[in-house]
């Protein structure tokens, strides 16, 4: 038995002798808080670099639209869940010129696996500090939602001035590609384009908000809308020295230019038309890999208003719902058990949770 090994030497994993992050910064003049592309790159260098680990730090400042001028404390405003990817339209990674991922709709598009991959005690750890915390109402309050009151408490009541904000986004949360492939990548350009979109879906509030003095509650100003004022943006990426073994074994490698597999995320959206029933045909990059799994959701008048969460969706009153690949049937059994009124959602939200 192992425990009567007595001699036996702990195994230590030196094969990287060094991992140190280096900071990126958009190109020259980039315009981080107007409608445009913001584009970030690494030049091709002799070393390893491990996107799977990197991350994107955000910093900036919630604000009145008019005058820059910050918000009290019992304004009923913040930020959405997951709200810096609400302020992109686009994100792309490209490795060498080839796309690797781009994702449509990025604040959805990773709002809903974090849904059914983060555990709620996520959000009570480390989540905040990517701003995912969950409101637990379709409507802005600060005493009935919870999700909305953390957030609102950390971005205005707590910091000094109010409304400034820090938030560490990892990659693997945004591309599939770096939440499925964890290891290192060697002399590639590495080009990440994010197209900035108004704040719309960012920020989250009730129709008229608070803003007189703190020692006068009761001042009622005009409804006012925030706007988000990102002063700084960087992408932080780990740059891996492995030891001399190491490093023979890898020479190896890519001298003989192996293919790597990965994977990716794919995001598209439709209106849904009015009907009862209705079809979408998906489009697919490759006739090679075919989808690991598709996840569907529905919003109604959640994009474009300070008052609506677009990090919440609707159940639109669904009845069934199946995926034709190719001529095989996902799932081959009906959700015949499906009422939302009646709480009747046990096997959808089973698969759910296996997902």
């Amino acid at each position: 038995m192992d425990i009567l090994n007595i001699t036996e030497k702990p195994e230590i994993d030196q094969s990287v002798e060094e991992c140190e992050y280096h900071s990126y910064e958009p190109i020259t003049g980039t315009d981080l808080n107007r409608p445009g592309e913001i584009r970030i790159n690494i030049e091709t260098q002799d070393f390893l670099t491990h996107p799977s680990e990197s991350y994107l730090f955000f910093y900036g400042k919630l604000v009145k639209y008019a005058d820059d001028a910050v918000y009290g404390n019992n304004d009923v405003i913040t930020l959405t869940n997951n709200a810096m990817m609400h302020l992109f339209s686009n994100i792309k990674y490209q490795l060498s010129g080839q796309e690797i991922e781009s994702l449509f709709h990025p604040g959805q598009a990773t709002t809903m696996p974090g849904l059914l991959k983060f555990p709620d005690d996520f959000q009570k750890s480390t989540g905040l500090n990517q701003l995912w915390m969950k409101g637990s109402h379709i409507t802005a309050y600060l005493q009935n939602n919870i999700g909305f009151a953390a957030r609102q408490g950390y971005i205005i009541q707590k910091p000094d001035p109010k409304g400034t904000f820090s938030f560490r986004v990892p990659l693997k949360r945004i591309f599939g590609f770096c939440d499925d492939y964890e290891k290192v990548i060697y002399g590639s350009k590495h080009q990440l384009t994010l197209v900035r979109k108004g704040d719309s879906d960012a920020i989250f509030k009730t129709g008229a908000v608070a803003a007189g003095p703190e020692n006068n509650p009761q001042a009622i100003a005009e409804p006012d809308d925030g706007k988000v004022v990102l002063t700084k943006l960087s992408w932080y990426m780990p740059h891996v020295s492995p030891n001399l073994e190491e490093k023979l074994a890898l020479s190896k490698t890519i001298e003989s230019k192996s293919s790597l597999p990965v994977g990716y995320l794919q995001c598209e959206s439709i209106p849904v038309t009015q009907t009862r029933n209705f079809s979408w045909r998906l489009s697919v990059k490759s006739d090679v890999e075919k989808p690991r799994w598709i996840i569907v959701a529905f919003q109604t008048d959640k994009s474009g208003n300070h008052q609506h969460n677009p990090s919440i969706f609707d159940h639109c009153n669904l009845t069934n719902m199946f995926v034709m690949l190719n001529s095989r049937r996902y799932p081959e059994i009906d959700y015949d058990d499906k009422n939302f009124t009646q709480q009747f959602f046990s096997r959808v939200y089973g698969d759910a949770a296996a997902f």
